[in-house]
């Protein structure tokens, strides 16, 4: 393995030679997209392209080295073609509306690129941020020249960049990813309305009162958990840390044991495999998220209110649980139904909220399935950037403020 990564590679230089490469890509993407970058190999790569194995080392190093470049045409790609949109004439609700289209067109006709793109994060985060970096230079580009002609108002061009790509993001995943199909005009119409005038319905906003729990007089009892549970409880305490560190397929069953404590024989008394207690881990971790954003919104009414401390509790969850969040987004490749049930589970939670404050008059009449995407998208995406990618100790204020400033009011400000 050493010598094959120390050895040089060549640039073919015929047309057999570039013929050769291309074929060995064109397989390689095919190979990725059957399953995933870690049960890919390069024996199956040479075989899918019909070549030796030895003639996969002229051109590419390893598996890494082909995967890598892979992502590199799909982004390219992606930011040429966002880049050509950006640069067309129109307003701002054209523009949003060809953004959109635009990535939504390229994971349509790019499904196993666009999936080969998403797992890079777990291969090679170096260029998973600078893909994301280049997408969102452009953008903010876009929106400080918007400004400059009176198009959108005065927000941190940054922090709208990242909220943009969070909503095209999560809308993709709901309508090309958790569920192929495509993304009806009517989602693509109500994101931008969202986006351009946010939530908000100018309906004077109450101050803020919580209730304040009355005791009942009942006293929880609390039963001490038996050996078995206890055993349960550090397996899946040990496979967080593992996936969390390693993630899910450096992690061997052996080495959740021994952290754990507990003999390789007794794991399969409680789980069949280690995709099962990776999903067993990423429902742990939903019902832990719900359970906060619950904690943090009790007895708030309004439901922009309920909007401000939910997105406060979500960025508190991933600071606090910078690593384990990894799993979820790991799951996506690893156990695709567990992940379609984390976010869909996360979304009906959400419409049934948004819809009552929507019926009350607290915020504007909008699709509640795509805005509950939207605004997951805008957390997920925001709390990437500057949480679990950062160093920093909590969510920087002044991104929090601008991110509930474009939810609330959106990149215009008020519809009148």
């Amino acid at each position: 393995m050493t010598t094959r990564v120390a050895k040089k590679t060549r640039a073919p230089s015929t047309a057999r030679g570039l013929a050769t490469r291309e074929r060995l890509l064109a397989a390689a993407q095919e190979v990725f997209a059957e399953g995933s970058y870690h049960d890919a190999s390069v024996s199956a790569i040479c075989r899918r392209a019909g070549v030796a194995l030895g003639t996969f080392y002229q051109y590419f190093t390893d598996k890494e080295a082909i995967f890598s470049e892979l992502v590199a045409r799909a982004s390219m790609i992606l930011q040429m073609e966002l880049t050509s949109t950006l640069r067309s004439e129109g307003d701002l609700h054209t523009h949003l509306d060809r953004i959109l289209t635009t990535f939504f067109t390229f994971i349509r006709h790019n499904r196993a690129s666009y999936r080969i793109f998403r797992e890079v994060e777990f291969v090679n985060k170096r260029m998973h941020h600078r893909f994301y970096d280049g997408l969102i230079a452009l953008l903010r580009e876009f929106l400080i020249e918007q400004r400059r002609r009176g198009q959108v108002r005065a927000l941190d061009p940054e922090v709208a960049a990242v909220a943009l790509i969070g909503v095209a993001y999560f809308l993709t995943l709901r309508w090309l990813i958790l569920v192929p199909g495509d993304v009806p005009d009517s989602v693509r119409h109500t994101a931008i309305e969202f986006l351009m005038y946010g939530i908000d319905s100018g309906r004077p906003l109450s101050p803020p009162q919580r209730s304040v729990a009355v005791p009942t007089g009942e006293v929880a009892t609390m039963q001490a958990p038996t050996r078995g549970e206890l055993s349960r409880r550090k397996l899946l305490q040990a496979a967080k840390t593992c996936f969390s560190r390693k993630g899910f397929y450096a992690t061997s069953i052996a080495e959740i044991t021994r952290r754990a404590g507990v003999s390789l024989g007794a794991f399969y008394l409680y789980f069949s495999s280690k995709t099962e207690i990776l999903d067993e881990l990423v429902r742990d971790l939903n019902t832990q998220l719900r359970r906060n954003a619950r904690a943090a919104i009790a007895g708030l009414t309004d439901r922009r209110e309920i909007e401000r401390e939910g997105f406060r509790a979500f960025f508190d969850f991933i600071r606090q649980n910078r690593e384990a969040y990894r799993i979820v987004r790991e799951a996506e490749f690893v156990s695709p139904s567990v992940a379609r049930w984390y976010f869909e589970r996360l979304a009906q939670g959400y419409i049934r909220g948004l819809r009552e404050g929507m019926r009350r008059g607290e915020i504007r009449p909008l699709d509640a399935e795509t805005l509950a995407y939207s605004l997951m998208g805008i957390g997920h995406f925001l709390g990437l950037r500057w949480v679990a990618w950062s160093k920093q100790a909590a969510m920087p204020k002044h991104v929090f403020d601008q991110a509930i400033d474009l939810i609330l009011h959106g990149l215009k400000g008020p519809k009148r």
